[in-house]
Formats: structure tokens, C-alpha cells, sequence
């Protein structure tokens, strides 16, 4: 379809489009591992839903291929058959829209590489690649034009746009998905997204998905305010959803209902309506007929009392408030060491080693690991909540394997508030198959440069969605970095990425030579944006150091070090504590270069002895 004559089309009458497809699916065939593949291996049931709409007087139907992108479709090993099941989607639409007793179009749905797209590092180019090769395939099968739909991030959504763009002439609307405080996990409002995507080749703008009609409307109103006669569209979920056993029910929300969103949103301005997760034929049904005979509104949109959703304004960037991070600020060489949480339900034992290291005045704080090797252990936030109550500084790490972005946040929230914590180490976290329990699954929804994102944005006084927490958090933030990552290049992408997140120290894995961190160094243009704390971990034995070189990720320790303590026999450990006091002295020494303090590992949790190196 041209797009002039898609744009006639919205000047002449509201067009309503078809509502969930699977939510519906879900009802009549149970969980599924891949809502798209059913174009292949269900299609009846896909032609079934797309009739029901149509049989509802639907105007449009979108094509069940929401997530038939490569990067979606990779994590069920089914990148290679993109192409596949778009083609078969568009046919199954073509098919239903010819059993049709009215005009139809077929809309291409593109939907956004997962969810955590904005928080996961894909190049740019990789990105309009992947939008590129679907919408191809489902332009080359006829649809008449694409939704670009629930995007929670502009930047992707106009990279979708770009994709198109560079190779296609039919019409685009585009649809962000808004939390009810009005703005988009990225932290857009509906007037930002103007600004973004009114001269970005798109012929509407709208809203999908996340929350029901009446937050809907607010988020026309305010788009309307900007947009002036700017076609705009809106297709919202039915309302929340609930879980019942082991499945996902949404709330019975009345046709009537829509019929009085469409009603609204028709004198807001909107061109185009619909449904999303939840909504049934019967909702769009109650649509047809309140838009039936009604032409769009042009020009000024119509006054009408919806009340705008609340504004959360972030916090400004603040100094973090720890005393680490005051440290370092004041150019103080800080030195932490290193604790696993106890694998059981007592920390007397580790409270009581842990005194005894800080009394020494050497430390200035204490960094708990976080399931070292994918093994069981008490939760790290957890029990620095515990030493943070008997005045011990903690640098807790936080690995995004074990919980999904609620539950990230959720702890985070509570370690700030409860548990008195003020610095956190974020990590990936090694995958399960590593550890005790190699049969579990990891979380990963999002990675280490998305969790500081997290907490950049819990600093600021707002959740990753946007919401206001009516106060903020001011995390020390810190990450890892590796100088010896077998792929640099992708190893100094990641950490620029993390200091872009708003990281604000880092720590080095251990270094057993102080030329690895030089070499490192240059590579990164001779000092570091960040302060850092280099790893130092005193070797006890020939055998150990040759377990550490060849069993745990990460970890290099040169030839020659090893022959040294293998030829050091008996005498090994006084040689290994040699060497990591030598590379303690060199880490004072090289303040110039970033370093601002080293974190120690004592050897087989044996934390006392870690106080030999100050001997």
C-alpha cells in the first residue's frame, strides 16, 4: 500500500485493528515455547483468532510474528527460520483476510529484540540488520503496512524505523509501551516520543500494550497536545493480569468499556484502535461499533477531562555518600578483602574473622562474593546487611543470574534501606552449569551493564519502568573488569559501557603481574575514566595457583610464577605472600594510572591471614 493512500484512508474514517493474539492462543493451546512458531505448527489456530477479529468487524489484522525476529527466535535455536515463519504468518493473514465479507488490511508486526534490549550492548548496525531481514521477509509476502509495537525503548524503536526505511516505501506505525506513570522503561514521555519520531518517516504514533484504556487516554491527551493533527493510534491491554496456577488470567473487562475508550479516544484524535494482551473479538467488536459512522477529528483536538498522569521527575546526579567513595575521592589508598558468605545458617564464625580483620585499621572494607561458581551460599546483600549493623563498610556483589529485574530490584531497595548498604560490586555471575545445581536455569534477563543501569536509575528515584519510588537510592557503583580477557577489544567495550551506565569504580580480576595491567593500560589510552581496585590474591601453594590457572575463569597466572612455586616447594606460601605484598607496594605506586586501592583475597577463606602481606 502507498502511503498516500494510507494516509487517505485515516483522513476518511477510524480504523479499528484486532486485539490479542496470544493471550488467545495462550487460552486455547496452553504455554508455549514460541508464540511464532505456531505459524507453522498451529496455523489453524492462528487463522481461527485472525477470523474471529474479522467476523468482529475488524479493519486490520496484525500478523503473528511479534517476535519473529533473529535475536527472540535465538533463544529457543530457531534464528535460522525467520524468514519462515514471517512468510507464513502474512499467509495465514492473506488467507483469513480473503475469507473476509469486508475491505481488510494486513498489518506486519514487528516487536522489539527482548526485553532487555535497552540494557544489553548490540551494536547499532547489528540491530537494523535484525529489524531489516523481518521486515523484508514480510513485506515480500504483501502485507500492506508495519506496526512497530510495545518498544520500551526510542532509541530501538527508530533503529526498527531506520531498518524499514533504508529499503521500504509502505506506511509505519509506531507504538511505544508506557508504564501508568506515563513514561517508557527508557524514561520517555509521549510529547519526548514526538520530538523522536515525527520526522522519522512514520504516518502514526501511538501507544500499546503495559497498561488498560483509561491510562490510554491520558497518553493521547498529552501526545495530542504536541502532535496537532499528527495521526495517532492506541491499543491498550485489558487491564492487569493475575496468575492462577500455572496460568496467566486477565481480567473480565467489559466491552462496554472499550466502546467508551474508543469513544474518547476518537475526539483525542485517534486514527487508529485496538486491543493487546487480554482483549478478545468481543472488545473490538464494541469498538466497530462506537467508532461506526464517526470521522476522525482533525485539526485541534477536542477538550476532554482526562486527568494526566503523574509526572516522576529524577533525581539529579548526586556524589555517592559512602565512605569508600569519600575515601577514594580524598586520594586514600583503600584496601578491602574479599568474604564468601558461609554456605549454611550460622555467621558467627565469619563475623568473627571479619572483627579481626578490621581491627587491624589495614582495611577499610569488606566485599562479600555473591555465589562464586554458580554454588549455593547466603545471599551477599544479605549479610552485609549484617556487618553494615556492626559498622563494617561493605562492598556486596550482586549478580544478575539468580532474579529478573523485579526481584533485582527489589533487593537492591532493601539492601539500601534496611541493610544500610552503600556500595555494590555488579555482575553477570558465572552460569549455573558451573556450579551445584548445573540442571537450574540462570535469570540473565538482564547483564552486568544493564544491572548498573538499574541502579543509575534507582539513584535517580525511579524503577526501571519509569515509576517514582518517592525517594532515591545513592549506590557506590561498582563492576568488573578483566585485563586479561582473551577478546580485549569486546572486554574495553563492555567497561566503557559500564562507566557510560553510570559506574563509578571498578574491580580487576586478581593480577599475579603488574605488566598485565600496563599492557591493559594502553590499551585503553594510558589511565582509566574510573578509579580502580586491582585484585591481589596471596598464592599458597604450586598446586593451587595451577588450579586457579587452568579450572577458574578469568584467572592467568604467568608460566614463570608457576615454575617459581613449584621449584619453592615447602616454601610456597612465604613466596606467594612475597610476591603479593611487591604488587601491593607497586599498586600504591601507581595512583596515575587509576588505581586507587586493591581488594585482597585471602587464601581458603582463611580471612586472618591475609593481614601477613601487612607484616
Amino acid at each position: 500500500m502507498k502511503i498516500d493512500e494510507f494516509e487517505q484512508r485515516l483522513r476518511d474514517r477510524v480504523l479499528i485493528a484486532d486485539g490479542a493474539m496470544g493471550s488467545l492462543l495462550y487460552e486455547t493451546l496452553g504455554p508455549q515455547r514460541c508464540v511464532d512458531e505456531l505459524n507453522a505448527t498451529r496455523a489453524e489456530e492462528v487463522f481461527r483468532i485472525h477470523m474471529s477479529y474479522l467476523e468482529a468487524g475488524a479493519h486490520v489484522i496484525e500478523t503473528n510474528t511479534f517476535g519473529a525476529n533473529r535475536s527472540k527466535l535465538a533463544a529457543f535455536g530457531m534464528e535460522d527460520r525467520v524468514v519462515e515463519f514471517n512468510h507464513r504468518g502474512v499467509k495465514i493473514a492473506r488467507e483469513a483476510r480473503e475469507a473476509a465479507k469486508h475491505d481488510v488490511l494486513i498489518a506486519g508486526s514487528i516487536g522489539p529484540l527482548g526485553v532487555v534490549r535497552p540494557v544489553r550492548e548490540i551494536p547499532a548496525g547489528e540491530i537494523r540488520e535484525i529489524f531489516r531481514e523481518q521486515a523484508e521477509a514480510l513485506e515480500e509476502r504483501g502485507v500492506d503496512f508495519f506496526v512497530l509495537e510495545t518498544f520500551g525503548d526510542s532509541g530501538e524503536l527508530t533503529a526498527a524505523i531506520e531498518a524499514i526505511r533504508s529499503f521500504s516505501k509502505l506506511p509505519i506505525v509506531a507504538e511505544l509501551t508506557y508504564s501508568e506513570e506515563g513514561t517508557t522503561f527508557g524514561g520517555t514521555r509521549p510529547r519526548d516520543a514526538w520530538k523522536i519520531l515525527r520526522d522519522s518517516g512514520v504516518q502514526v504514533i501511538g501507544a500499546n500494550c503495559s497498561v488498560g484504556p483509561q491510562d490510554h487516554l491520558r497518553l493521547l491527551q498529552e501526545l495530542s497536545e504536541v502532535a496537532d493533527s499528527f495521526p495517532m493510534s492506541a491499543m491498550p491491554n485489558v487491564g492487569f493480569p493475575q496468575r492462577v496456577g500455572d496460568r496467566v488470567v486477565y481480567p473480565k473487562s467489559s466491552p462496554e468499556y472499550f466502546d467508551l475508550f474508543a469513544r474518547e479516544a476518537v475526539i483525542l484524535g485517534a486514527r487508529i484502535l485496538g486491543g493487546c494482551c487480554g482483549t478478545t473479538p468481543e472488545h473490538i467488536r464494541a469498538m466497530v461499533r462506537a467508532v461506526e459512522g464517526k470521522r476522525p477529528v482533525h485539526g485541534a483536538r477536542a477538550a476532554t477531562s482526562v486527568e494526566a498522569a503523574p509526572e516522576s521527575r529524577p533525581v539529579a546526579a548526586r556524589e555517592p555518600e559512602s565512605v569508600l567513595w569519600r575515601k577514594i575521592q580524598e586520594k586514600k589508598f583503600v584496601i578491602s578483602v574479599e568474604i564468601d558468605p558461609p554456605k549454611g545458617t550460622s555467621i558467627d564464625r565469619v563475623l568473627e574473622q571479619v572483627r579481626n580483620v578490621m581491627a587491624s585499621g589495614q582495611v577499610d572494607a569488606i566485599d562479600v562474593n555473591s555465589g562464586a561458581l554458580a554454588r549455593v551460599g547466603m545471599d551477599a546483600l544479605s549479610l552485609s546487611g549484617a556487618l553494615e549493623a556492626r559498622g563494617i563498610e561493605t562492598i556486596p556483589h550482586l549478580t544478575t543470574r539468580d532474579a529478573n529485574l523485579i526481584g533485582l530490584q527489589a533487593m537492591l531497595l532493601g539492601a539500601w534501606t534496611v541493610g544500610g548498604v552503600r556500595n555494590v560490586l555488579a555482575v553477570t555471575g558465572d552460569p549455573p552449569s558451573l556450579g551445584s545445581y548445573p540442571e537450574s536455569f540462570g535469570v540473565y534477563e538482564v547483564d552486568s551493564i544493564g544491572l548498573v543501569k538499574v541502579m543509575t536509575r534507582l539513584n535517580q528515584g525511579t524503577d526501571w519502568a519509569g515509576k517514582n519510588l518517592g525517594g532515591a537510592t545513592n549506590f557506590t557503583i561498582g563492576v568488573a573488569v578483566n585485563p586479561l580477557a582473551e577478546d580485549l577489544d569486546s572486554e574495553l567495550r563492555r567497561f566503557h559501557a559500564k562507566v557510560e551506565a553510570g559506574a563509578h569504580f571498578a574491580m580487576t580480576q586478581p593480577i599475579f603481574d603488574p605488566d598485565h595491567w600496563e599492557q591493559f593500560l594502553k590499551r585503553m589510552g594510558g589511565k582509566s575514566p574510573i578509579p580502580i581496585l586491582v585484585g591481589l590474591w596471596p598464592l599458597s601453594s604450586y598446586k593451587q595457583a595451577l588450579r586457579l590457572h587452568n579450572e577458574v575463569p578469568g584467572i592467568v597466572i604467568p608460566d614463570a610464577l608457576l615454575k617459581q612455586l613449584e621449584m619453592a616447594g615447602g616454601s610456597a606460601r612465604d613466596h606467594g605472600f612475597a610476591l603479593a605484598r611487591r604488587l601491593l607496594d607497586w599498586a600504591r605506586g601507581a595512583r596515575s594510572s587509576g588505581i586507587a586501592g586493591a581488594y585482597l583475597i585471602p587464601p581458603f577463606k582463611r580471612y586472618e591471614e591475609i593481614l601477613d602481606l601487612f607484616s
